[in-house]
C-alpha cells in the first residue's frame, strides 16, 4: 500500500452514514485506563444471557487480590478457580445441551459475589460490520408490519447490544484492547419492544427466523459499527501490518479495542458480517478487500480460538447518490464474492437487489433486512445446522468463462431451475474493460440452464467478463436471476481460451 494512500485515506468532507472528522491518527498504547476493580465480573455475563450449547463455558472477571478463591455455581455445578498474577479468574463448566428452561448462576469471592438469573442455553450469534449491521430495527418494521406487530419479551431470544455511538463516546479505550466490556450499562436483554426496535435489524430478523426453524434460544450480539472500515475493526498489530497507519473514523483497532477484544473467550456458533461500504471509498482498498477480509476473518478466528463459520453480505445497492461518497463499490462487491475462494467456512448473501428504492428516506441504509435476513439464515441453516439445501441457499455462482471466437461463455454453479431474467428480457449488466479502464457493456443471451453466452464488444481487454459492475445494481442494471428470482452476485470471472 503506498505511503500517499496512507497520508491520504481521509473521508470525504461531506460523507454520509459514518463520522466526517477526517483521518484519525493511529495513537500509542496508553496506560491501563481501566484498572483492577476488587471485584468484577466480565460484562458479557448478565442476567438473561444465552450460553453457547455443548461448549465448555469460561466465566471470567478480575480483582485485585492475587491468590483470592473464586466458587461458580450454574444449576448444579460447582467449580472453582483462583485469581491469578495478572488479576484474572477464570471458571469454566461443563458443556450442556440446549434448554429453554431458565437457570441461576453464582459466581461469588470472600471481596465480591455476582448472580444472574434467566440463564438460557442455546445458539450464540455474533453480528459484526458497519452501518447496515447497526442499523436498528426501528426504521425498518415498516416493510414487516407482522414482525412489529408481534415483538414481546418471550420470543427465545436474548440480545446484547453495543454501538458505535457508545464506543466514540469512550474514545479514551480506542488506543488498546479494553478488558472489559467498555459501557457498564449493556447487559443482556429480553428481546421486548423497547429492547427489539433499539438492536440491529438484520441480528434480529434472523434470530427471528432462526429460532423458528432450530428449536434452541438464540442469544445476539453486537460488535459492529456505523461507518467502521475494516482496518479500524482489526486488531492494531494486523492493520500495520497490512500497511494500514491510519483510520478515517477512529484510530486503526479503534472499534476492535472496545467493541470487540471485550468478547474474546466468549463461546458461540458464527458470525454475520455486513461492511465494506467505507472501502469503496478508495479504489486500492477496495481491491484488496478480499485479501485484507481474509487476515481479518483468520485473525478473529485465531484469537476466539475456533474456526467458525463467516457469513457476510454482499453490498446491496445505494441509489445514485453513492457516486458522490463511495466510487469503488463495485470493487468490494467482485471482491467479496472472491473472498469465498481463500476463506474456509465463508458463505456470502447476495443483497443488491435490497437496496433502498426511490422513496425511502435513506439511500445508503435500506430497510429491507427481512429479506436479506432470510437469505442469510438460508446458509447458516443449510452450512451450519444441515437443514435445506446448500446450493439453494447459496446464489447462482460464476464457475468458468470459456472464450470461442468472438463470444464468452459463462457458466454457473448452483442454478438449479435454470437461469431467467427478472423482468423477461435478454441479460443485462455484463460487460468488458477497455484499455482505458472504462466497462464496455457486452450483449448476453441465456444459453443453458446454467450458461449465458456474451458477445465481445470491439477494442477490450478479455482476460476478465465483469457483470453488475457498477454502484448502482438493481435488478434493471443487472437483470440475470435463478428461477426462484435468487440474483446473480457481482462478480469478475477471468477468461479461459476454449
Amino acid at each position: 500500500m503506498s505511503e500517499e494512500l496512507k497520508k491520504d485515506a481521509a473521508l470525504p468532507e461531506d460523507a454520509p452514514a459514518m463520522p466526517t472528522d477526517g483521518t484519525v491518527e493511529a495513537v500509542e498504547a496508553a496506560a491501563d485506563i481501566q484498572p483492577l476493580p476488587e471485584w468484577k465480573v466480565s460484562g458479557i455475563f448478565s442476567s438473561h444471557m444465552v450460553l453457547q450449547r455443548e461448549r465448555p463455558i469460561t466465566v471470567w472477571g478480575w480483582s485485585t487480590h492475587t491468590g483470592a478463591a473464586v466458587t461458580g455455581c450454574w444449576s448444579g455445578e460447582t467449580v472453582t478457580a483462583e485469581v491469578d498474577e495478572n488479576g484474572r479468574f477464570a471458571l469454566t463448566f461443563a458443556p450442556r445441551p440446549a434448554s429453554f428452561v431458565p437457570t441461576e448462576m453464582t459466581v461469588s469471592s470472600p471481596y465480591g459475589s455476582d448472580t444472574f438469573t434467566d440463564i438460557l442455553v442455546g445458539d450464540v450469534w455474533l453480528v459484526g460490520g458497519q452501518s447496515n449491521a447497526e442499523l436498528t430495527l426501528e426504521p425498518c418494521l415498516r416493510t414487516t408490519p407482522e414482525i412489529a406487530a408481534t415483538l414481546c419479551g418471550e420470543h427465545p431470544i436474548r440480545l446484547f447490544r453495543q454501538t458505535c455511538a457508545g464506543a466514540r463516546e469512550h474514545e479514551e479505550f480506542f488506543a488498546e484492547p479494553a478488558r472489559d466490556i467498555i459501557d457498564p450499562t449493556w447487559c443482556w436483554n429480553l428481546p421486548d419492544e423497547l429492547n427489539a426496535r433499539r438492536f440491529s435489524a438484520l441480528g434480529y430478523y434472523f434470530a427471528r427466523i432462526m429460532s423458528e426453524q432450530v428449536p434452541v434460544p438464540f442469544g445476539m450480539v453486537m460488535m459492529c459499527a456505523g461507518g467502521a472500515c475494516l482496518r479500524e475493526l482489526m486488531p492494531l498489530e494486523l492493520g500495520h501490518r497490512l500497511g494500514y497507519t491510519t483510520g478515517a473514523n477512529v484510530p486503526v483497532a479503534g472499534y476492535f479495542n472496545t467493541l470487540i477484544a471485550p468478547l474474546i473467550g466468549l463461546q458461540f456458533t458464527g458470525q454475520i458480517f455486513f461492511q465494506g461500504e467505507s472501502e469503496g471509498i478508495w479504489k486500492e482498498m477496495a481491491l484488496s478487500y478480499d485479501t485484507d477480509l481474509a487476515a481479518y476473518v483468520e485473525d478473529e478466528r485465531c484469537r476466539f480460538g475456533f474456526d467458525f463459520p463467516f457469513l457476510n453480505v454482499q453490498l446491496s445497492s445505494y441509489r445514485d447518490e453513492c457516486d458522490a461518497y463511495f466510487k469503488h463499490l463495485y470493487w468490494v462487491r467482485s471482491r467479496q464474492l472472491r473472498a469465498k475462494n481463500i476463506i474456509p467456512g465463508y458463505c456470502m448473501a447476495v443483497a443488491r437487489d435490497l437496496g433502498s428504492l426511490p422513496e425511502d428516506p435513506d439511500f445508503a441504509h435500506s430497510p429491507y433486512k427481512y429479506p436479506l435476513a432470510k437469505r442469510v439464515a438460508a446458509q447458516a441453516l443449510a452450512y451450519v445446522y444441515g437443514v435445506g439445501s446448500k446450493t439453494q441457499a447459496d446464489p447462482p455462482m460464476p464457475a468458468e468463462a470459456m472464450r470461442s471466437g468472438d463470444s464468452v461463455t459463462v457458466r454457473f454453479d448452483c442454478a438449479q431451475g435454470g437461469l431467467v431474467t427478472a423482468d423477461g428480457g435478454e441479460p443485462v449488466g455484463f460487460s468488458f474493460m477497455n484499455a482505458e479502464g472504462e466497462e464496455i457493456a457486452a450483449a448476453a443471451v441465456i444459453t443453458g440452464g446454467d450458461t449465458v453466452t456474451v458477445t465481445l464488444p470491439a477494442d477490450v481487454l478479455t482476460d476478465e467478463v465483469h457483470y453488475a459492475m457498477y454502484n448502482k445494481v438493481y435488478l434493471e442494471q443487472a437483470n440475470l436471476c435463478r428461477a426462484d428470482g435468487m440474483p446473480v452476485p457481482a462478480f469478475v470471472l477471468p477468461v479461459q481460451n476454449a
